[in-house]
């Protein structure tokens, strides 16, 4: 019996996406039942239907970046209150070349927990959200990457059994151990703002006017995840990943070895 397959994914420039598209392909289908969990309005869907993900498909893939190491709070939110009903899921993340942290383990965790029987999971490298600074990741997932999303998929498509979180390693660190998220703000240029609203649009916290491009309010900036979605969709620059000599300088301490070497996936199938 063919499988009706899912993916489900958080993707502010869609760098998950890609990767979960992949997967799916290699699972056997090139058009997925897609959710989209980037923006509030359709994460505000799911948590008010917690059955209607899983409802219409066989395999679901989850999908995230990771952030300080971490889930994005807002895919933690989310994915809790989905009812997995004992549905196949792959679990995947996707982090910056530097460490995966306790995303993909925490990820396993909460689909675990809400009934999903976890068959697969892996993490890929996707270009660093910081890359306009740093150098790290560039143009990644690459052609090398997508494949080896696509095999993933194929290899997950008959597994049968369903992964413990002792299957599932950790990088644990200073900043992964952290509650808190670490997350560089993009600086506007007013004067280079046209008021097109594709910032505002793109972010998926909801947090800029489609009028100003500026934050909403000063909670509006201290939610910001750093994820880059509104520097990569501002054609005329106004939005920018910028960084004083000093975060810059610990930028680079930070991501020095990750600019230098390329990682390659992990994977992991039951």
């Amino acid at each position: 019996m063919v499988k009706r397959i899912g993916i489900l994914y958080f993707s502010p420039t869609n760098t998950t996406k890609k990767i979960c598209e992949a997967v799916a392909l290699g699972l056997g289908t090139r058009h997925p039942q897609t959710l989209d969990m980037t923006f509030p309005d359709t994460r505000t869907r799911i948590i008010t239907d917690p059955n209607a993900v899983t409802a219409d498909i066989d395999h679901l893939v989850v999908g995230a970046p990771v952030h300080s190491g971490k889930l994005p709070i807002q895919v933690i939110e989310c994915l809790s209150s989905i009812a997995g009903n004992g549905k196949q899921c792959s679990a995947i993340v996707v982090y910056g070349n530097r460490e995966y942290g306790i995303a993909l383990y925490r990820m396993v965790k909460i689909l675990h927990t809400n009934g999903f029987k976890v068959s697969a999971a892996a993490a890929f490298i996707g270009q660093h959200s910081y890359s306009d600074i740093v150098p790290v990741a560039i143009g990644r997932p690459d052609e090398s990457d997508i494949e080896k999303a696509r095999r993933f998929g194929a290899d997950s498509l008959n597994a049968s059994g369903n992964l413990s979180l002792k299957d599932v390693p950790m990088q644990l660190d200073k900043t992964s151990k952290s509650d808190k998220y670490s997350a560089l703000k993009p600086v506007h240029i007013e004067k280079l703002c046209i008021q097109c609203g594709q910032c505002a649009e793109n972010c998926p916290g909801g947090l800029l006017s489609p009028d100003t491009g500026m934050y909403l309010s000063r909670a509006a900036k201290n939610q910001c995840i750093g994820c880059m979605a509104c520097v990569k969709t501002c054609m005329e620059k106004a939005r920018v990943a910028k960084a004083n000599p000093i975060v810059k300088v610990v930028m680079n301490n930070i991501l020095r070895q990750a600019s230098k070497e390329r990682k390659e996936p992990l994977t992991i199938v039951a």
